[in-house]
């Protein structure tokens, strides 16, 4: 996998004052590490789906993603944001567990799940940064053009947000909600202040032939003709690299180095055997 740069925005520092001053110094350590869990969870599907984030701005309620311009299908787009959510609901679960196991620790683990579940919920909404904005925004490409669709999904998040800093003004009349504030400061962020600095690329590029002076481990990987190249992305990280043997009408063995190549300049939606057809010009089938 490549490397995961975290950088903590201004307003996240703002968010933990709040909590510190209002002494629930727990709760917003808690809250950063659910937070970091959701993140991983992006992490996690985007090497699987061929991709690497490489920088992630922590925010309150999560952090903002970005690759509109990259060259990803929307399904992937899909499975990379509801990994952080789906994450969170394992990770729920699991405190929920522990509880079970060890009733003790609920005062912790009760802090935990609702953290947890909290900012799954948050995310789910259909409405830009968040993830269910971003599920919006690659559902709506697949019938609008790219810049219409987040042009209605940054609408729907301008307007979210207009809703939440008005609501946190109503709550001033009677007691005033701060945590409303921040989240509604954070989707106006997510949406103004766009940034192309948090952007998918390809995984294996980033490391693939570094470090060969300490030695890799070479694996042999077997594949068919229906075998996709974003598929090879599950056999590597940062320590191997692969060879790749396609079983045609004849065997043929790509070596490491083409395989680099494969995994670095091929079109990760087509197959092993069309992209080797194209890059190495091989008669396989």
């Amino acid at each position: 996998m490549g490397k995961l740069r975290f950088t903590v925005h201004p307003l996240f520092f703002v968010f933990g004052m709040y909590f510190a001053f209002s002494g629930k110094v727990f709760s917003f350590l808690t809250y950063t590490l659910v937070a970091c869990i959701h993140e991983c969870g992006h992490y996690i599907a985007a090497n699987r789906c061929g991709y690497v984030l490489n920088r992630v701005v922590l925010m309150p309620y999560g952090a903002v993603i970005r690759g509109e311009e990259q060259n990803f299908s929307y399904t992937d787009e899909v499975i990379i944001a509801l990994a952080g959510p789906f994450i969170n609901v394992i990770t729920a679960g699991t405190f929920v567990a522990v509880w079970w196991l060890f009733p003790e620790s609920y005062p912790y683990t009760e802090l935990a799940v609702t953290a947890s579940v909290t900012i799954a919920l948050l995310n789910m909404l259909p409405a830009y940064p968040l993830d269910g904005g971003r599920v919006l925004l690659a559902l709506l490409s697949i019938r609008f053009k790219r810049k219409n669709a987040l042009r209605a999904v940054k609408t729907i998040g301008i307007a979210l947000s207009a809703a939440m800093i008005g609501l946190f003004v109503y709550s001033c009349f009677i007691s005033p909600n701060l945590s409303i504030l921040f989240f509604g400061s954070f989707m106006l962020f997510g949406n103004v202040f766009v940034s192309k600095d948090n952007s998918y690329r390809r995984a294996y590029s980033v490391y693939a032939m570094q470090g060969l002076r300490r030695g890799k481990t070479i694996k042999r990987v077997v594949v068919t003709e229906h075998t996709l190249v974003k598929d090879l992305f599950k056999f590597v990280n940062g320590g191997t690299l692969i060879d790749v043997e396609m079983l045609g009408k004849k065997k043929t063995v790509l070596s490491c180095d083409k395989t680099v190549r494969l995994l670095c300049e091929g079109n990760i939606y087509s197959t092993v055997f069309e992209e080797a057809e194209r890059l190495f010009l091989l008669r396989i089938r």
